[in-house]
């Protein structure tokens, strides 16, 4: 909370101060969501998680856009679904493969999760084609991202609906009806959510002041709003939702470090992305849904990846650093283009 109120000469002072100060709020909220968790159980906590610890990017995107730094969320918001679905997964069924050797999930939850996350490449590939061949004119590329954007959020709704209502029985997490706490301590409940309350204006304060500095600190050294966008704004972003998914995965609960993991980069292409769009027309500024090819790519990639990875139904160590491989790569070929 102090370090909303440092403010030095230097730039890059300032964005290390601020990039210091979103790391443990952002934990903070994670570690907050695991312990409401205990509560309303695994796929609910694991979806609580995800929305939580979407919050920063959210937060940030809001700001870069007030900013004009249009590329960077763009950057970002790809950035986070390749972190979570290789650097994230991959230190997750790492760490838990060392310790459990082999780890099993439900295998309806993954399948439905990638249905969701085909759709969001589907509507990435049909806008790309559209700006690609035809030659319409930046307005209604707008337009048809908005009007995309909001079937997008439409059909995420719809999900919610299917996973936590009508087909809630396809869902229920095993054999572990323990991890739901049938606890009647309804003021342990009230001080969680008012924590998270309190944490979420905190991280949206800091954000602001974040994102500020990085505007400042790209037109002082020329630096990549893209590089920054794809590698610091997902790790910083990301880090409680991070920490939550690896450290359920350490512990055998697999289940709930897919739904954190997987749950998040749904929320960041079918609700995040098109919100941003759509808040973007109010703000006066036209991000529209058109990625570049190479943000498609390794996108696809990701997905690809990890959907192989995942449609057995179990995980094990060596799966994980192959994720961690091609993240590692991914940066790399992203550092040189950008």
């Amino acid at each position: 909370m102090i370090l909303l109120f440092v403010k030095t000469s230097s730039t890059l002072t300032n964005t290390i101060v601020y990039s210091v100060g979103v790391v443990p709020l952002a934990i903070l909220l994670g570690d907050l969501t695991s312990a409401m968790s205990q509560y309303i159980g695994e796929k609910r906590g694991g979806l609580l998680a995800a929305t939580i610890g979407n919050f920063p990017e959210l937060m940030m995107g809001m700001w870069s856009i007030s900013f004009g730094m249009v590329p960077m969320v763009k950057s970002a918001l790809v950035g986070s679904i390749i972190s979570n679905m290789l650097l994230v997964l991959g230190i997750a069924i790492f760490c838990g493969g060392i310790k459990h050797k082999e780890q099993r999930f439900n295998r309806i939850i993954a399948r439905t999760n990638f249905n969701m996350l085909l759709l969001a490449m589907s509507a990435m590939l049909v806008m790309a084609s559209i700006d690609s061949y035809s030659k319409l004119p930046q307005k209604v590329m707008f337009a048809i991202s908005i009007k995309v954007s909001a079937v997008l959020m439409g059909v995420y709704m719809l999900g919610l609906i299917f996973s936590l209502y009508t087909h809630s029985n396809l869902f229920v997490i095993s054999e572990r009806e323990e991890e739901i706490k049938n606890n009647k301590d309804k003021r342990k409940k009230s001080i969680i959510i008012i924590e998270i309350a309190i944490g979420s204006i905190l991280l949206f304060l800091m954000s602001e002041k974040l994102i500020f500095s990085i505007n400042e600190l790209v037109a002082e050294y020329g630096l990549s709003q893209q590089f920054i966008g794809i590698i610091l704004i997902p790790i910083l972003g990301n880090m409680g939702e991070n920490v939550s998914s690896i450290m359920c995965a350490a512990k055998n609960k697999i289940n709930m470090s897919l739904e954190i993991a997987i749950g998040s980069s749904i929320q960041i292409s079918l609700f995040v992305t098109p919100l941003l769009i759509i808040l973007s027309y109010f703000m006066g500024v036209q991000m529209n849904f058109v990625f570049s090819n190479f943000q498609i790519i390794m996108s696809a990639i990701a997905i690809a990846m990890s959907f192989f990875v995942f449609q057995d139904g179990k995980t094990y160590w060596l799966e994980g650093a192959i994720l961690l491989a091609i993240y590692t790569m991914i940066t790399m070929g992203y550092y040189y283009l950008a």
